[in-house]
């Protein structure tokens, strides 16, 4: 058991889909990551990787859409968020030293339910932040069929002139010590207290839009403060990097909100302009989390999904034939 006693079930209210496993899984690095897995399909296995300050539950609906389909189910906290192991124990910050750090938190769950994904085709898909990791993650010979991304964070939503003020101010502040002082963030978890339905960046679906809100009352160890100065640096020294990197060779789908403010816009169709492999589908008037949208928007882009899905994964006439 984790020194801070760390309990993979959130508190009574907050719901957990049944006939799932919920537990921890330490790293190389002695952080316990909290992971979920649904293994329930035959057609494949969806890793579900998360935005930042989400947490596993935050994706009911996903994933019982996936389960729905007959795909087998993987979901993570990232270190820092949900239940995973907080640095210092704190949930006023979100804090990495370095993105990399994520990339760890990915290949020790999938290593820890190898036996049980080798014999189906791995899916990956990634919301926002996730969409960062699963990007490196997908350049790094992964083994995944075939990819979807959600509103994927591949550069900051502000100019290039206000990046060139900032980052160097940063450096300097983390290099007189000052790397966990945090930055004020549109889409910190615990705005959701503070922030009215009608100015929300998230979602156009009032009810999804409360029942986050009523997560983190129920159960505060779920949110997520602002982001510290080091984050910020690290998350932006891994966009420039990835900025530069050629598409993986394997097929994706990207998806985002036409009114979508939390990530650039401009870096998802610059990436997407120069990669064979991929589809792209902006969604009319959705904000940034479209699978937690509004229901027509969600009938939308679950039907883009799954051609998407029947184009580009092996039937089971085809697998026999293997």
């Amino acid at each position: 058991m984790p020194e801070n006693n760390l309990n993979p079930f959130p508190k009574l209210g907050v719901k957990v889909l049944k006939e799932g496993i919920l537990d921890y899984v330490q790293t190389e690095d002695r952080k316990y990551i909290r992971y979920g897995f649904w293994d329930r399909g035959t057609k494949g296995s969806v890793i579900i990787l998360p935005g930042r300050s989400e947490y596993i539950e935050k994706y009911n609906s996903v994933i019982e859409s996936f389960l729905k389909r007959d795909y087998s189910v993987v979901c993570l906290d990232w270190r820092g968020q949900g239940l995973s192991q907080r640095p210092l124990g704190r949930t006023d910050i979100g804090h990495v030293k370095s993105f990399f750090e994520y990339q760890i938190d990915l290949e020790t769950v999938i290593k820890e339910l190898e036996s049980k994904l080798s014999n189906k085709p791995k899916i990956l898909f990634a919301q926002s932040m996730g969409g960062t990791i699963g990007l490196r993650h997908l350049l790094r010979n992964s083994g995944f069929k075939c990819a979807i991304f959600s509103g994927p964070l591949w550069g900051l939503p502000v100019s290039d002139f206000t990046i060139s003020i900032l980052i160097p101010i940063f450096n300097l502040a983390i290099s007189l010590g000052f790397g966990l002082m945090t930055y004020p963030f549109k889409t910190d978890g615990f705005y959701l207290h503070h922030r009215p339905f009608e100015k929300n960046l998230l979602t156009s679906n009032f009810s999804v839009y409360q029942q986050m809100k009523e997560n983190l009352l129920i159960d505060p160890r779920l949110g997520l403060g602002p982001p510290t100065l080091n984050w910020l640096v690290t998350l932006y020294s891994e966009i420039k990097k990835l900025s530069k990197m050629p598409p993986p060779d394997i097929p994706h789908l990207t998806l985002f909100g036409e009114n979508d403010r939390v990530v650039s816009k401009e870096a998802i169709l610059a990436r997407m302009a120069r990669t064979p492999k991929g589809d792209i589908h902006v969604t009319p008037s959705a904000l940034h989390e479209i699978f937690m949208e509004t229901k027509d928007i969600q009938e939308d882009v679950w039907q883009i999904v799954d051609s998407f899905l029947e184009a580009n994964l092996p039937t089971v006439e085809q697998k026999k034939s293997i």
